[in-house]
């Protein structure tokens, strides 16, 4: 959880007890004595609750798909990586050695610069062009045997594997929780809180405590759905670990 998530949950607390403070101060007294008032409020609460669980449901689906699609793109290209690297065994010593060598260095871009650039929500320029690098190369490679032909083949199905999760995991950068879920969760969020201060009549320790217990929970879960918000950018994202896996098994094909 980043410093802003933890900001946004520390001022819950103390905005919750001003707003329970001027609903105490202000919302007349005969409106709690009016049971049509009183039915109103109590389900227009019960509809709240209701919709604020059914948004928080489907923002908390919507993250988790994206999160886990995101990881899948990127084990994806990690194990397309190292396909690369079996493919080129049997090329001619000068193309598989450049060729390897662009792979290594496209790997360690991506982990090293790329990463750090997702989290800002952009790419690598420069991992784009080692990629285009890469392929120019494999295309430009003629095998002196069919067997080396074959595998020459094999080597650019295996690249065109890692472009397409490559597409995919640069695609998920800008991924996240559509605007409209988040204004309707804000706003139920705000009247669920709204709705439990309205109902009380009294400035009391045990109203303070509940009302600012029920402000620290909503905003916490809040604040967890917005590390999840983004795949690569939030406080809970995928790490390039099947791209590291990758580097380590370059150095035993």
């Amino acid at each position: 959880m980043d410093l802003s998530a933890i900001a946004f949950v520390a001022c819950s607390v103390p905005a919750s007890l001003l707003l329970l403070a001027l609903m105490v101060r202000y919302v007349p007294e005969h409106w709690h004595e009016r049971y049509a008032l009183k039915d109103t409020l109590d389900h227009f609460s019960n509809v709240n609750r209701t919709l604020f669980s059914f948004i928080l449901a489907l923002s908390i689906v919507s993250a988790q798909t994206t999160l886990t699609k995101a990881a899948e793109d990127v084990s994806n290209e990690g194990a397309s990586l190292i396909n690369l690297q079996w493919a080129t065994r049997p090329l001619p010593d000068a193309s598989r050695e450049r060729i390897r060598d662009l792979t290594r260095e496209y790997t360690v871009t991506v982990i090293d610069e790329e990463w750090p650039a997702m989290e800002r929500g952009t790419s690598s320029a420069r991992a784009q062009r080692q990629y285009d690098e890469l392929r120019r190369a494999l295309q430009d490679t003629v095998g002196g045997t069919k067997q080396e032909q074959v595998f020459a083949r094999d080597s650019l199905v295996a690249l065109r594997e890692v472009g397409d999760a490559r597409r995919a995991r640069i695609l998920a950068v800008s991924h996240g929780i559509p605007p409209y879920l988040w204004i309707g969760l804000l706003v139920s969020a705000l009247l669920l809180v709204a709705a439990a201060a309205i109902q009380i009549r009294a400035l009391t320790w045990t109203s303070m405590i509940s009302i600012g217990l029920l402000a620290l929970l909503v905003s916490a879960v809040l604040a967890v759905l917005s590390a999840m918000n983004h795949p690569f950018g939030g406080g809970i994202h995928v790490e390039p670990e099947p791209l590291r896996l990758a580097l380590q098994r370059y150095a035993v094909i």
